[in-house]
This record gives C-alpha cells, sequence and structure tokens, in this order.
C-alpha cells in the first residue's frame, strides 16, 4: 500500500509499479521527467526536498538524490545549495513525446484515437465557454455587474462567515438552506404570485440544472419533451442531456403552439416553456394558451416546466401571474435564477416543485452535485430576508426601464430595416429583418461583422428555425450614447 504523503506534491510519483526491470531511482526520475515536460510542473516550481520525497515514496534518501541528479544533468531541474531544487525556467528540448517511455507514448497515443460519445457529440452544438463573456453593448441577458452593491453583499459575507456553528463549512441538505428556501418562497409568493412552501423549493446552480432534473424526474431516457422554437438552447440541451428526445415546438404571438405540439409530439412527457417573456422572441402566453396547456399536460400526464428567467422585470402593464400560480393540478415546475438579476457568477437559482415530486428532485439534485455551496446560499438569505433584493430590484428596474426607452428610440435609425419585438419587459429585445428586396439578410454574418467592430448581437437562427432572421439585443448594459453608437455599426454591418 503507498505511504500517506506528507508533502504538498501534486504530481503522482508513488506509482512505481510497472517497468520492474528498471531501477527505481531511474522510476522516479522518468515521473518527474514527464511531469515536467507534459507542463504538470510548472517552469520554476520548487520540489520537495529530496528527505520529504524519500519519507513519501518509501526509498531511501539516496535512491531520490540520484534521481535528481540524473535531472540535473539532463537539464530539467536545478539544485540551489540552501534553496532546494526547481524546475528549470526553459525546457531543453520543447517536444515532450520523445522524452516518455514507451508504455507512456503508446498510452497517450490509445487515448487521442478515443471518440467521445455520440450524447458528447451531440452537446458540442452547444460548445463550453473558456473565457468570461464580454459585457459590452448589447450582449443579452447579461445584467450590468457594476450595479450590484457589493459593499452590502462584502458585509453580509464576512458577517455569515463568522458565525458560530459548522452549517456553512460541513455537507448541507440537497434541497438548500432553510434560511434561503424560506426567503425564496416568500420572494416568489409575493413577486409572482407562486403558491408553495418553502418545502416545494429546491435549490439548484442554475436554470440549466433545474431543468435537467427536471428531465431527469419526470420522464424516461427516450421520451419526448416539447421545447419552444425559437427558444433558450442550454435548455434544449439540458434536455437532450437527460436522454430525452426534444420536439421543436413554434411560438407565435400567444406563446407556445399547444396543438402544433400535440400534432408533433402527442406522448410528450414534459414541456419546457417561457410563457411570462418568451425567450428570446418577447411574446407573452395568452390566458388562451395557457389553459390549453395546462389542460394537455392532466390530459396526457405531462408536466410543465416554467422558465421564469426574468419575470421580476416588467416596465408596462400589469404583472403577469406565473403559470405555477394558476395550476390547480400540480403539473407545474417553476424555475427562478438570480444569476440574471444579481451577478452571473453567483450561480444560485431554484425550482418548485409540486410536493409528490420532493423526494424525487432532492435524490437527483444529491446525485447531480450533492449541493449547493453552502456560504453563498447563507448570504444570499440575508441580502433578501434583510430587504436588500427588493431595494436592487427597484434601482434597476428603474435604471433598465430608462435604458430600454433610450434604445428603442435610438433604435430608430433601424426601423427601415430591423421590426423590433415586444420589448415591455425582461432584459432584451429581439429584431426580425424586413425584407430587403429580394436578397435575405445573413444573421449570423451580420452579428460577425459586429463583433468585429466590437459590438455584441445574437443572431435570431442561433436559437432555433425561424421564417425569417433577426438579432437579439441586450439594452440594460447600454447607456444611451452606447446604444447609438452601437445600433450605427449593427446598421452598417445589416447594409454592408
Amino acid at each position: 500500500m503507498a505511504k500517506q504523503a506528507s508533502s504538498v506534491f501534486s504530481i503522482d510519483v508513488t506509482g512505481l509499479e510497472g517497468a520492474v526491470d528498471q531501477p527505481t531511482y531511474v522510476r522516479i526520475c522518468e515521473r518527474i521527467r514527464v511531469a515536467i515536460a507534459g507542463g504538470a510542473l510548472a517552469p520554476n516550481a520548487r520540489l520537495p526536498s529530496s528527505r520529504v520525497l524519500a519519507k513519501d515514496l518509501g526509498v531511501a534518501r539516496n535512491t531520490v538524490d540520484e534521481a535528481l541528479s540524473q535531472l540535473v544533468a539532463d537539464g530539467y531541474v536545478l539544485r540551489r545549495r540552501g534553496a532546494g531544487t526547481f524546475v528549470v525556467g526553459r525546457l531543453p528540448e520543447r517536444d515532450a513525446l520523445p522524452l516518455l517511455s514507451a508504455p507512456v507514448v503508446a498510452t497517450k497515443r490509445a487515448v487521442a484515437q478515443r471518440h467521445p460519445s455520440r450524447l458528447a457529440s451531440d452537446l458540442k452544438s452547444y460548445p463550453g465557454h473558456y473565457r468570461p463573456l464580454a459585457a459590452i453593448p448589447f450582449t443579452p441577458s447579461l445584467p450590468p455587474i457594476n450595479l450590484f452593491p457589493r459593499k452590502v453583499w462584502n458585509r453580509l459575507l464576512n458577517r455569515e462567515a463568522a458565525r458560530p456553528g459548522n452549517d456553512y463549512w460541513a455537507y448541507g441538505a440537497s434541497n438548500g438552506l432553510p434560511a434561503l428556501r424560506e426567503a425564496i418562497a416568500a420572494h416568489a409568493s409575493a413577486m409572482r404570485a407562486t403558491r408553495c412552501s418553502p418545502d416545494q423549493v429546491i435549490v439548484v446552480t442554475s436554470t440549466q440544472q433545474a431543468v435537467e432534473l427536471a428531465g431527469k424526474v419526470l420522464a424516461d431516457q427516450g421520451d419526448k419533451a416539447w421545447v419552444e422554437t425559437p427558444g433558450y438552447q442550454p435548455a434544449v440541451h439540458c434536455l437532450r442531456a437527460a436522454g430525452l428526445q426534444v420536439v421543436p415546438v413554434p411560438v407565435d404571438e400567444q406563446g407556445l403552439d399547444v396543438s402544433k405540439g400535440r400534432r408533433l409530439g402527442p406522448h410528450a412527457r414534459l414541456a419546457y416553456v417561457t410563457p411570462a417573456h418568451q425567450y428570446p422572441l418577447g411574446y407573452e402566453m395568452s390566458l388562451e394558451r395557457r389553459r390549453e396547456l395546462l389542460g394537455w399536460a392532466l390530459e396526457a400526464d405531462a408536466y410543465v416546466v416554467e422558465d421564469d428567467y426574468d419575470g421580476d422585470y416588467r416596465y408596462e402593464g400589469r404583472p403577469i401571474a406565473s403559470l405555477q400560480g394558476i395550476d390547480g393540478s400540480g403539473r407545474v415546475i417553476y424555475v427562478g435564477s438570480f444569476n440574471k438579476i444579481l451577478f452571473p457568477a453567483l450561480r444560485i437559482a431554484y425550482a418548485i416543485v409540486p410536493e409528490s415530486l420532493v423526494g424525487a428532485f432532492v435524490d437527483a439534485k444529491h446525485v447531480a452535485d450533492g449541493h449547493t455551496a453552502m456560504l453563498t446560499q447563507g448570504v444570499l438569505a440575508a441580502f433578501i430576508q434583510e430587504g436588500h433584493l427588493a431595494r436592487h430590484l427597484r434601482k434597476t428596474r428603474a435604471i433598465y426601464d430608462e435604458r430600454r426607452r433610450a434604445f428603442l428610440e435610438e433604435a430608430q435609425v433601424l426601423a427601415d430595416v430591423l421590426e423590433l419585438g415586444p420589448a415591455r419587459a425582461g432584459l432584451h429585445v429581439t429584431g426580425l429583418f424586413k425584407a430587403a428586396g429580394a436578397r435575405r439578410v445573413d444573421d449570423r454574418a451580420v452579428a460577425g461583422e459586429c463583433a468585429r467592430a466590437g459590438i455584441e448581437v445574437h443572431p435570431l437562427s442561433k436559437y432555433g428555425a425561424t421564417d425569417r432572421g433577426g438579432l437579439v439585443f441586450g439594452f440594460a448594459g447600454a447607456s444611451r450614447a452606447a446604444a447609438r453608437l452601437g445600433l450605427q455599426i449593427v446598421r452598417r454591418a445589416i447594409t454592408a
């Protein structure tokens, strides 16, 4: 059995079985050499002392010294008297493969030839991010970070972190911190007319996680799920990741077309919708369609996942009650998120589920990742309970409304080429291209041209099939001056 390492040495050099015909010092030397050549040990990194390494590896100190001396001779490490042993700043050879032993080369070649699963290949259509999203005009659904009250948050963070006990430092309940579930239940009830107890609230990291959990809990692999088209693509991919067959259902000015959903996927197990503010077109689902959708769910023994991603921001007309609030049959899973109304890196959202499904959702959350970060949950609970969330929403609602009005006024420069859709709520507005003679405008080409000029707009075709192309604008982060300049760039890109 390998000995417990006492040094903080991040590279595994304890697996010295294999190549038993080689002396021990050679095997140690080779492991460290591969770690350096492969980049796992960074240039100028300090290695543990020969005494500590010998203790960790269960070998004589002379054996380790011999291995390090060989690495010095080969130009991979430097030994400085009184300071220790360090990786060189520049390797003698940049290509690491010739330095690897034959078994390691064979293993790496075998790994390189493996193919990802079919599911992984499908998910490549919605690739991951390798850098932060740019907070520039007109990035959709990205709140301006400078409006968030960081001083208040930091004060609460320091206070909660100093609380006695282990509530924030040990494993927590998978459904979430009780104080946060109580705060969420009260907030959703007051703001969105939901009907629930704190026990029905499941704290998750994001809307995507809530949708994926719903897909796993409410359907079996291979079952069908309705999704809006055009629609929110991360949710589409989460349902696919849960093993469901996605059925794109068209959206019109009344929301999801339930009659077409019945024809396209008559045996679907769930439907994912954004009824208060359809993403990305901005339509509100009519009361008639809401009743039709709930009727289908009851009749088909199916469920509706209601994503209320920006329901806290409405600027015109009376607030629209949530679908969950008017459902009397327990067929709606309501999903909300704090990542878009506070700051994206928060990673806290929630699902309100029927009482009969609470246990299944908690089990699914436990399997997914155990629980959401406890300390952050505690800070958010205090942020809500002490009134800071309500104040933040009032402040930002006024600012976003002002920027919305400014954007719509400045967007008149596009009136001859773009028809803007509803902009009564949320943080974005979508425009559809008008006919430009016989020529069809390529929205992806327009978005690419804007990106090269430093402006972020999303092509509507990114969200699924549509009759005509268009652009999705986020208006919350742009001042009037920035909007004016950005829209001029957009016009040039469209007419180019």
